[in-house]
């Protein structure tokens, strides 16, 4: 009986040791599955390539690429085996400095013959780099980025919005390394940066840049620049600068941006502004008769029409169209000073644009405790205030849109932003006397074009910073435009810099290039 209960003891105890280990691992459950999954457990760090920047209609403006590269010692050897790529039908991407960039893997075969050409050893290597599909047609507005991020244009105005970056994801493996649990998804990085989509759109662009770089060859001119922009929305359709500067180049010599960086005096561009101004204060009415007799002697100064004309008796309207220095000046000088600063900045002259992109100074308008009858005058007909090319497109949108004045914006889907700053009836004159210009006008050579244009021609004696007007044949000369007439879808305004002294009205150097880009508008079925 003894031996039965020793012999059941023992059996017990075995019985009681498994379940007793069994408690005892159970504690440690949870730190062995911890422990488990930190050493099956890896995060990796991804850094992001530099988010793409497109026009409107997703065409590639910027964006980083990766390719095979050969790296040479100097620019012979370089020079060889771009040439034996040719000669091989072996396409190369990029012919850059020291480097060629390959458009496909490079194969063995062609790098034997490539030593033996250049009596070297390149080093080969894929690069990463940032690409730009239009080179110097978009260069001037999309600009470029460094090892620093974006420093100039686009690419330095959104820098926060398409910046490299990095994400970190997580993920189990299994024995043999493979991914078995987590957000596999999220390694496709390409999807993973924003683009940064313009307002821009690259087909008017290219003809845009294509025309006004005819234009100033053939006035012999020193640059120009030039815009569309959507006369509803606001929208930059297209705006070209030259000279302009090859980004993928990196010995490039940067240009500006003119159209935004460029304050110039808009000379008679500015003559509809002060008409315009003139019926909102009731200074004149529409059939108010000015007898201009050639010239107007201000503040002592005499003052005569270009070119020694005598318009005679004029009315508003044919100040407008006749570009009548002395009917605007008669019209300028009614203005009390505070009237006259009121009427200019309220169509946003010296006034900042309300648009991404970072510039420092607002133009300017002549600012003085009391203005003289000349210093009236030469504001009237855009002397003394400077504006670049954005704020004279702002402005004219308000003819364009019976009072209602737009602000331009380059980023594609931003809510447009409309002003009612002047009565509809008075926009609806000013919109009719620009159509005059082109009838009647110092614009009529565009009289004949299928596109209804209207617009305002401006030549302007360039001034020169630190040395005052130039006098000596360098102009500015300008087409400020709206078509179609009878149902305004866009604005242009063209400057060309320095023509030939000998032809150098807006008409005839300017105006060509909105006749020209208003034709395309009609081939493409936008007008």
């Amino acid at each position: 009986m003894i031996k039965l209960r020793f012999i059941f003891l023992i059996f017990l105890i075995l019985l009681l040791l498994p379940i007793l280990r069994y408690y005892e691992l159970s504690k440690d459950r949870d730190r062995f599955i911890s422990y488990s999954i930190n050493q099956s457990t890896v995060t990796e760090i991804n850094f992001l390539p530099r988010g793409k920047i497109v026009d409107r209609n997703d065409n590639q403006l910027a964006l980083d690429i990766v390719r095979p590269t050969l790296l040479f010692s100097n620019q012979t050897q370089k020079e060889i085996v771009f040439k034996l790529a040719e000669a091989e039908g072996i396409p190369v991407f990029l012919n850059s400095n020291r480097r060629l960039w390959f458009e496909n893997e490079i194969n063995i075969n062609f790098l034997k013959k490539a030593r033996i050409a250049c009596e070297c050893t390149p080093i080969q290597e894929p690069r990463s780099r940032r690409y730009y599909p239009y080179g110097s047609i978009t260069s001037t507005v999309i600009g470029f980025s460094g090892t620093d991020g974006g420093l100039e244009g686009a690419e330095r105005v959104f820098e926060n919005q398409i910046s490299k970056s990095q994400s970190s994801q997580s993920f189990i493996r299994n024995r043999r390394g493979e991914k078995t649990f987590g957000d596999l998804n999220s390694f496709d990085l390409a999807n993973n940066k924003k683009s940064l989509k313009l307002t821009l759109d690259v087909t008017l662009q290219y003809k845009l840049f294509d025309e006004l770089k005819a234009a100033i060859s053939s006035n012999d001119a020193k640059g120009g620049y030039a815009l569309i922009m959507d006369a509803k929305s606001g929208d930059i359709l297209a705006m070209a600068s030259y000279p302009t500067f090859n980004p993928n180049d990196p010995s490039r010599i940067i240009e500006k941006n003119r159209l935004i960086d460029d304050f110039y005096e808009p000379g008679s561009l500015i003559k509809p502004f002060t008409v315009a101004g003139a019926l909102h204060f009731n200074l004149i009415d529409k059939q108010t008769e000015l007898n201009t007799n050639g010239c107007i002697t201000l503040s002592k100064y005499k003052r005569c029409e270009a070119g020694g004309k005598n318009f005679g008796k004029i009315y508003p309207e044919e100040v407008i169209f006749n570009s009548s220095q002395v009917g605007t000046s008669m019209i300028a000088i009614k203005f009390s000073d505070q009237q006259l600063k009121e009427n200019f900045k309220k169509f946003g002259f010296g006034e900042y644009l309300n648009m991404d992109w970072t510039t420092s100074y607002p133009g300017l308008i002549l600012d003085r405790s009391k203005f003289s009858e000349i210093d009236k005058a030469a504001l009237s007909y855009g002397y003394s205030m400077q504006a670049n090319s954005l704020q004279i497109a702002r402005a004219y949108s308000v003819f364009a849109n019976k009072g209602y004045m737009i602000e331009p914006k380059i980023k594609f889907g931003e809510e447009v932003i409309r002003k009612k700053i002047l009565d509809e009836d008075i926009a609806i004159f000013i919109l009719d006397a620009l159509r005059e210009v082109v009838l009647n006008g110092t614009a009529k050579n565009l009289k004949n074009e299928s596109v209804s244009l209207a617009g305002k021609t401006g030549t302007a004696e360039k001034y020169i910073e630190g040395f005052g007007r130039a006098k000596d044949g360098r102009y500015l000369s300008s087409f400020a435009s709206i078509f179609p007439y009878e149902d305004p879808k866009f604005i242009m305004v063209v400057t060309i810099d320095e023509p030939d002294p000998n032809n150098y009205f807006g008409a005839d150097v300017a105006a060509p290039v909105v006749a020209k880009m208003s034709q395309f508008l009609k081939r493409l079925k936008r007008l």
